[in-house]
């Protein structure tokens, strides 16, 4: 299975309720979700699911993922957010059948950690990076890094793509 971990994109720093549960994305945070959204429409093959903190930055740089990939959203994780890579590796341990790619989007300082756990190479998460990971044995979170991706490389990608 392939781990795909996506930062949520620029959000504000405060939302108008004082929560961060609340905070929304920005216009740049908008337009870095979307490029997201398309790089991994073009990088993918298979099935895949999108995870994601129930964090509304992360449900919104989420739901551009799933509208690119026509899928939903199949669950929103608490887990995420927690920073609990066992119970969301459980969850994933537990599914029916596994996907081709998984794709979790979540928070710093947790991807990095999870990142470094898995990999032993540690990459700096700044906001929309993508870091793709592939797991020989789903049932052990042991893998290898693939490839990682900044947002400014994302962007550049697109254009490049609708060639």
């Amino acid at each position: 299975m392939n781990l795909i971990l996506v930062r949520h994109a620029e959000a504000e720093d405060a939302a108008v309720s004082g929560s961060d549960f609340t905070r929304k994305l920005t216009a740049h945070g908008q337009q870095s979700a979307t490029d997201v959204a398309r790089a991994l429409r073009h990088c993918l093959s298979g099935s895949v699911l999108v995870w994601s903190s129930p964090l509304l930055r992360t449900r919104e740089t989420a739901e551009y993922i799933a509208r690119a990939l026509a899928t939903p959203v199949s669950q929103y994780h608490e887990a995420i957010p927690a920073g609990d890579l066992n119970a969301l590796s459980h969850d994933w341990q537990a599914l029916p059948e596994l996907p081709d790619t998984l794709i979790v989007v979540g928070h710093q300082p947790h991807l990095g950690i999870w990142t470094t756990r898995i990999t032993h190479i540690s990459v700096p998460i700044k906001k929309a990076s993508v870091t793709g990971i592939h797991l020989p044995n789903a049932n052990r979170l042991e893998g290898e890094l693939q490839w990682y991706a900044l947002p400014e490389m994302l962007s550049k990608m697109v254009p490049a793509i609708r060639l």
